[in-house]
């Protein structure tokens, strides 16, 4: 053959046939450019991608959020960077004195700042020491103060305010601060001198059981985003299927009308990806808005690089991956007949498989030794509970497929309704249960959540009565019956704090008495109580009592001798002459909260008249108070006029419930999170309820044609959701008690059934889908007009 018979270089059918490129732009094309009913599908998948990216975006923020929380925590360290021994006072000394309080259950960070020099240290967000009596607040307290029904917390900073903290010096915008000047601190009182602010950064949650909750937490609340992401992409996967029968009834091999598949998703997710940052970005504001704790900066969001690129790589793979598996049962016929082939049963092992992998995982993590002898370090046990629960949740709806194909391929009788939702679920795969399969994973995850706090709630809390009159009484002591013990490290404002504190409405009575430190010449260290007779004798059984006695048990104690007595353990001593001393015999009355923790062999008590001099020993003043709790607001009253005593006071209370705060956010952030992830599988719901409704519009037509009711058609739909949701619902209530079960013993918590929260979520699921079923109707009822049997 010469040379002029040869076909020239890329002719004949090879010329013809496009590049794998050529065949992924084939797809995008066929994507924007199919008419209005695919670019509707190819918006409704980029909106279903966009949330699903913007969900993951922020759970990618978290560990930057706690970074940035623990980053501004370890700046303002004071009292816990204080050099030891302490300084002498310079240009570059501060004073600092802790006055953090509570108010109605919220704690308010405070401290007095005495500069001594010109140069001292500045806390973040602070561009001067304020002056004595003068006050920086914070936003979230300046608004507090300012708000109707403060006027006790309003009365408590009656002070001049003369600035702002700014942000680098709050943890959150809603923390409640503040910082007052003070010429009153000093060392020998409750000044803490420091040369310079700021830590190591440490974590801010704390606690095994705080950390656990926040992880599993995190789990369940992405779980059913992820599995609105998977449906999402599935957005008319009917008539995709189609439009690839017909390339491949064209000539196309298996291979081109994959990645033809491949290349339709790719505007979707991409736009999607687009979408999810933007809402990402302009939605960040928002956190700031939410009160959970001291909350978060909008700056404080942002993704990490390493789970941001994960998110952004992983979403298209993931898409990619959902849409290529449902291509496995498309198959063309002669004459352009297009139908599924023979659908496999669901096999079950690999589902059963990766529910007992998570199962399997969570067990393991029970004992932290056993994750050591599997080459995990010693912190082992939380990654093996987080990927357990992963796979237990997608588990548990990779089953639901499979029971609905059991109970509904060969089901039969009922009313019409029924019998049409029926073949509809038996013939239709895994559609519909991939419309009901978010609502599953978020109820068995709710539940195994709502398991472990409520029971973590209730380890946390410690009840020592069942109410408040109940708890005063069981914490009385002394023949006075004093409940509740108030400690002044500063000199008191006033010189009578006693009779201020029983001014307030609901105490009944107080007593007040000062305590130093004493060491004795052989080195035995005893506090020194100073109080008027009448007080002296609540104390203990006294003999006769009047001015300048003294009286102690300690041996070898008596008139002459020298106690060198400081106002506390680390303050200068000054020498006390004892006048003659007094012995006295039984148990020394104490505060049951008290933290000397002596008796009365190691305690001398003295009236002011015989501790007179030196002045500087009367430091720290205790007022023992006895109120009535029915008094309403008496314990918030009894806190502030303390506080306006001596902000650096310690007000201790008999405990009713003590819990620790963090749980308090981490139910605030579970009920924020639980709502989120019921929007967003609502609004998956009913886009997908409709695109199956659209995708079945010739057929509603058809049988309106013969004659089928609309109310029939309706309930077929209601039941076609119900049927799966219900039966979801009783796997997923299964499968989260269990888990919540195996949660619990991780955290080393006893196990705790939940019976009425576990109906309320289960009703939640059934009542989501049966109101996202009601929005989708609209759309049916369009679907069974004449028009639905024209064709093109």
């Amino acid at each position: 053959m010469s040379p002029r018979d040869r076909a020239p270089a890329g002719t004949g059918p090879e010329r013809d046939r496009p590049s794998p490129l050529g065949e992924l732009l084939l797809g995008a094309q066929l994507a924007l450019r199919g008419g209005r009913e695919v670019v509707l599908r190819s918006v409704l998948t980029a909106i279903g991608v966009g949330v699903a990216t913007a969900g993951l975006l922020l759970a990618a923020g978290l560990p930057t959020a706690l970074d940035h929380l623990a980053e501004r925590n370890a700046a303002r360290m004071d009292h816990q960077v204080a050099p030891h021994p302490v300084p002498p006072s310079g240009d570059d000394t501060l004073l600092i004195g802790i006055a953090t309080t509570l108010h109605a259950g919220q704690e308010v960070h405070g401290r007095l700042l005495r500069a001594e020099g010109s140069d001292p240290p500045l806390p973040p967000g602070v561009t001067e020491i304020p002056g004595p009596g003068e006050l920086l607040l914070s936003p979230a307290l300046a608004d507090l103060l300012d708000a109707p029904g403060t006027e006790a917390l309003r009365s408590r900073f009656d002070h001049p305010v003369v600035g702002e903290i700014g942000p680098e010096g709050l943890l959150g915008p809603h923390e409640l601060a503040y910082y007052l000047g003070s010429e009153d601190l000093a060392v020998e009182n409750a000044g803490i001198r420091i040369t310079a602010f700021g830590g190591e950064p440490g974590p801010v949650v704390r606690g095994p059981v705080v950390v656990l909750l926040g992880l599993v937490g995190v789990v369940v609340m992405l779980t059913p985003v992820v599995v609105f992401l998977g449906a999402a992409v599935r957005f008319g996967g009917e008539q995709r299927e189609r439009r690839l029968a017909a390339l491949r009834l064209m000539g196309a091999d298996r291979r081109a009308v994959r990645r033809v598949a491949a290349g339709e998703t790719l505007p979707g997710v991409g736009l999607g990806l687009v979408l999810g940052a933007v809402l990402f970005y302009a939605g960040r504001p928002i956190v700031e808005t939410v009160g959970v704790g001291p909350g978060l900066y909008a700056g404080d969001v942002a993704p990490h690089p390493v789970l941001g690129a994960l998110v952004f790589a992983g979403v298209p793979l993931l898409a990619l991956w959902v849409v290529l598996a449902s291509l496995r049962g498309v198959v063309v016929e002669p004459l352009g007949t297009v139908r599924r082939a023979e659908r496999p049963r669901p096999r079950v092992w690999w589902r059963l498989l990766l529910l007992v992998l998570g199962v399997v995982l969570i067990w393991l993590s029970m004992d932290l030794r056993t994750a050591g002898r599997l080459g995990l370090p010693g912190g082992g046990g939380l990654p093996m509970t987080a990927i357990g629960l992963l796979a237990a949740l997608f588990g548990t709806t990779a089953v639901l497929p499979w029971l609905v194909d059991r109970l509904f391929r060969r089901a039969s009788g009922g009313p019409l309704a029924l019998q049409l939702a029926q073949r509809r679920l038996a013939a239709a795969g895994g559609g519909p249960t991939r419309a009901v399969s978010g609502i599953v994973v978020t109820v068995a995850g709710a539940i195994a959540l709502q398991s472990l706090f409520a029971n973590a709630w209730a380890d946390a809390s410690v009840t020592l009565a069942d109410t408040a009159q109940e708890a005063y009484a069981e914490n009385e002591f002394g023949p006075s019956r004093f409940q509740v013990q108030a400690e002044l490290w500063m000199p008191p404002a006033d010189d009578d704090p006693a009779g201020t504190v029983a001014r307030v409405p609901g105490v009944e009575a107080a007593a007040a008495f000062r305590t130093v430190w004493g060491t004795t010449g052989d080195g035995t260290d005893v506090p020194v109580h100073i109080a008027d007779c009448d007080v002296l004798r609540q104390m203990a059984d006294l003999p006769a009592c009047s001015p300048g006695d003294v009286f102690s048990a300690l041996p070898g104690l008596g008139a002459g001798d020298t106690l060198m007595v400081r106002p506390r353990e680390d303050a200068t001593e000054s020498p006390w002459v004892l006048p003659p001393v007094s012995g006295f015999e039984g148990a020394l009355v104490e505060h049951p909260w008290s933290a000397t923790g002596h008796t009365a062999r190691d305690v001398v008590l003295a009236t002011p008249e015989a501790a007179a001099a030196p002045a500087e020993i009367a430091a720290r003043s205790t007022v023992w108070i006895r109120a009535d709790p029915a008094v309403s607001g008496m314990e918030e009253g009894l806190r502030h006029t303390v506080g306006s005593l001596d902000p650096t006071s310690r007000l201790t209370v008999p405990i009713t419930t003590v819990v620790n705060p963090a749980m308090a956010d981490i139910r605030d952030a579970l009920v924020a999170g639980a709502l989120a992830c019921l929007t967003v599988i609502a609004a998956g719901l009913v886009v997908g309820t409709v695109e199956q409704v659209r995708e079945r519009r010739r057929v509603h037509a058809v049988l309106t044609a013969f004659g089928t009711r609309r109310s029939t058609l309706v309930a077929s739909v209601v039941w076609q959701t119900t049927l799966p949701v219900l039966l979801g619902i009783v796997l997923a209530t299964a499968v989260g008690t269990a888990l919540g079960v195996m949660v619990q013993r991780v955290a080393g918590l006893p196990v705790r059934f939940i019976p009425v929260e576990t109906l309320v979520i289960a009703g939640a699921g059934v009542g989501v889908a049966a109101l996202t079923t009601l929005l989708a109707v609209p759309a049916l009822l369009r679907t069974m007009r004449p028009e639905g049997l024209r064709s093109e």
